[in-house]
């Protein structure tokens, strides 16, 4: 009987690469530093 596959959940593995202003005030402040490096540095996006 052949095994069964575990289904992956390529969701999981994406980076969020869009950010809204608000959704950076929940962020504890070493993930806020990061995302704002990034979003200075244009490797992500700013969503008004």
């Amino acid at each position: 009987m052949p095994k069964k596959r575990k289904k992956s959940n390529p969701e999981k593995n994406l980076e969020k690469t869009c950010w809204h202003i608000y959704s950076l005030q929940n962020l504890n402040s070493e993930k806020f530093i990061k995302v704002v490096n990034k979003i200075l540095e244009r490797k992500y996006i700013l969503i008004k």
